[in-house]
């Protein structure tokens, strides 16, 4: 097969991100997204294992029952969106529940085109949030298709290094201190007049990353959530080659069964808010 998906919980946990493909009219669409993880305990939404589960998986249906290859990206989007909020609020997301407990999800959105005469495929991106898109030619050289530093985990890495320093040690006792923070910046995220993660009432365009990009014939794409990334940029497992050398050779599950096995040491203490993060990827390799 061209293309193969992975996606796992974090250890314990719901699986708030989700991976699909559509193919359709000369183009495959590419999604992958990671709903962000809920900061109350109360429920909006019934259905679903959680709401940031629920509108991952809701606002993909609304994606595919959209989507068309005369459209923009960000269009479709829009569209998209119209369909999943008026599901939201149906379901229970009533107009009172507070911007910090408004479910929001990153989106990777690589749509490739049909192969040209030469075997070469276009590809089209639109991001929000920090997930990853990186495209290894032929000869091995990677390059960072959505070059992008998320200054907001930049900041959570800091605080989570800063109670470590502390001595707070046990994850839980972190994420209670960490709450108020995420509150506030999720609220913030929601409220934006230009969001850049991907929300239910947007208030003004999304800050959204585009990009064009070529792949040629023996090229290896993927698409990653942070979750997986993890393994280069918290756990420096990886360099970027590396990681799509990895890809290559053993594949998605090989990488996801690394994650986890490092994960599941004393290592990995402390490194992050959470112990083990939800991990999803896309790769494709071009023929």
């Amino acid at each position: 097969m061209r293309y193969s998906l992975a996606s796992a919980a974090g250890k314990g946990r719901i699986n708030e991100d989700v991976v699909v493909v559509f193919e359709r009219d000369g183009v495959t669409d590419l999604v992958l997204m990671d709903g962000a993880t809920p900061l109350t305990p109360e429920r909006c939404v019934a259905a679903g294992a959680s709401d940031p589960a629920w509108f991952v998986r809701r606002f993909a249906h609304d994606l595919g029952r959209v989507l068309r290859a005369d459209a923009s990206q960000e269009a479709l989007v829009l569209e998209a969106l119209e369909g999943t909020r008026a599901a939201y609020r149906a379901a229970g997301g009533s107009a009172d529940v507070p911007p910090y407990a408004w479910p929001i999800a990153t989106l990777a959105w690589v749509r490739v085109r049909d192969p040209d005469a030469a075997g070469a495929h276009a590809l089209e991106l639109f991001c929000l949030g920090d997930s990853k898109v990186l495209l290894q030619a032929p000869d091995g050289t990677v390059r960072d298709l959505d070059p992008f530093e998320n200054p907001q985990e930049q900041a959570t890495q800091a605080a989570v290094a800063a109670l470590v320093a502390e001595g707070i040690l046990d994850p839980a006792a972190r994420w209670t201190r960490l709450l108020p923070m995420l509150r506030a910046r999720r609220h913030e995220q929601n409220t934006a007049l230009r969001p850049a993660v991907l929300c239910l009432e947007p208030r003004g365009p999304f800050a959204a990353r585009t990009a064009r990009a070529t792949a040629a014939p023996g090229a290896l794409l993927l698409v990653a959530s942070d979750g997986l990334y993890r393994l280069v940029d918290t756990y420096g497992l990886h360099g970027d080659a590396s990681l799509l050398d990895a890809c290559r050779a053993r594949g998605l599950d090989a990488l996801l069964d690394e994650l986890r096995a490092f994960e599941a040491g004393k290592e990995a203490a402390g490194l992050a808010a959470k112990t083990a993060d939800d991990a999803s990827a896309i790769a494709w390799r071009f023929a």
